[in-house]
């Protein structure tokens, strides 16, 4: 199947070639389990989508030249060193499809190796020469990981507002795809109303694709997504389904879904029982609506850039976060 991910990587694909060139000779190292450790993450099956985000804003914007390559290396070793450290703090098993990095080599090796991505981003901004560029992504760094605190600071929270949860999706996620959009407009020294079109597309997309996330993880199909149906639930995480839910159950079903994400452990039986709260509630409906709400957003933010020919590759990339994967 031709997904729109897979059509935007045919477009860019010498770009994209030389990304993993890129990648691959910079997580070279004499220490050989970081090399190791890093490839097994990064050479697996992601999509690539933040570093083909920033690859095609810049062929939108018509730049020349190798930083875009650059900036999409660096996004995506800050994107791969969350992903080790958040198997860490989550203690996941699987990550796109394969036994993660943690189960490998264990906890203190994946801190440390994505500490090491972490370092390898600054260390091309800093060879990059670009103040301006390294002081935005000290910046989003410092955002993530202010997230991700959030993020665990919340758990097994069931009256966790709906805006706070925006807040804490806007930081451990939205920001990464904000900057993917946003960092082509400062190489190509847009104006401001260029730029806020792009960092505003960034935001939105970057919304739509957590709360899409946040709708599989109950709703999706396991064999396509590369990770199990129910993570979030088990690991006690109250995501964007669990807060429509038990904002619209009765007394009697709140004390239930509270006492399920009391539990030390959920089971299977668990599971089925809040997806049936779920189902009574309207959930993934409501769930759907949500997303396509920023996804809509998203797509209004570049309605400027109509007759552009790489336009309709991002609405595709948009329309998709509706109905990946499910």
């Amino acid at each position: 199947m031709n997904t729109p991910v897979k059509s935007l990587s045919n477009l860019l694909k010498s770009s994209l070639k030389r990304v993993e060139r890129e990648i691959s000779k910079n997580i070279k190292d004499e220490e050989k389990l970081i090399t190791l450790t890093a490839g097994h993450l990064i050479k697996a099956k992601g999509k690539k989508i933040r570093p083909l985000l920033t690859l095609i804003v810049s062929k939108m914007l018509n730049y020349k030249g190798n930083a875009d390559v650059t900036l999409a290396v660096c996004i995506e070793f800050i994107h791969n060193a969350t992903l080790l450290h958040d198997d860490v703090i989550d203690t996941g098993k699987i990550r796109r499809g394969k036994l993660s990095a943690n189960q490998i080599w264990g906890n203190k090796v994946s801190v440390l190796v994505g500490d090491y991505l972490l370092s390898r981003a600054f260390k091309l901004m800093v060879k990059n020469k670009s103040l301006k560029l390294l002081e935005i992504l000290s910046q989003t760094s410092l955002i993530l990981a202010r997230g991700q605190i959030q993020d665990v600071g919340n758990n097994q929270n069931v009256n966790l507002t709906e805006k706070k949860y925006l807040s804490i999706i806007d930081a451990k996620t939205a920001e990464l795809f904000r900057i993917s959009c946003f960092l082509p407009t400062i190489i190509t020294d847009q104006n401001k109303k260029t730029q806020k079109i792009f960092n505003d597309f960034g935001f939105n997309f970057g919304m739509a694709f957590q709360l899409s996330d946040d709708v599989l993880d109950y709703f999706g199909d396991s064999s396509k997504m590369g990770k199990s149906v129910g993570k979030d639930f088990f690991e006690g995480k109250v995501t964007y389904p669990v807060i429509h839910c038990f904002k619209k159950s009765d007394k009697k079903s709140k004390k239930i879904i509270a006492k399920l994400f009391f539990k030390r452990k959920r089971s299977k039986k668990d599971l089925a029982l809040i997806l049936d709260l779920m189902k009574k509630t309207n959930t993934y409906k409501s769930s759907i609506e949500f997303v396509r709400k920023y996804a809509e957003k998203a797509k209004t933010n570049i309605n400027k850039f109509e007759g552009n020919k790489y336009k309709v590759y991002l609405d595709e990339l948009v329309d998709h976060l509706i109905i990946r994967d499910k």
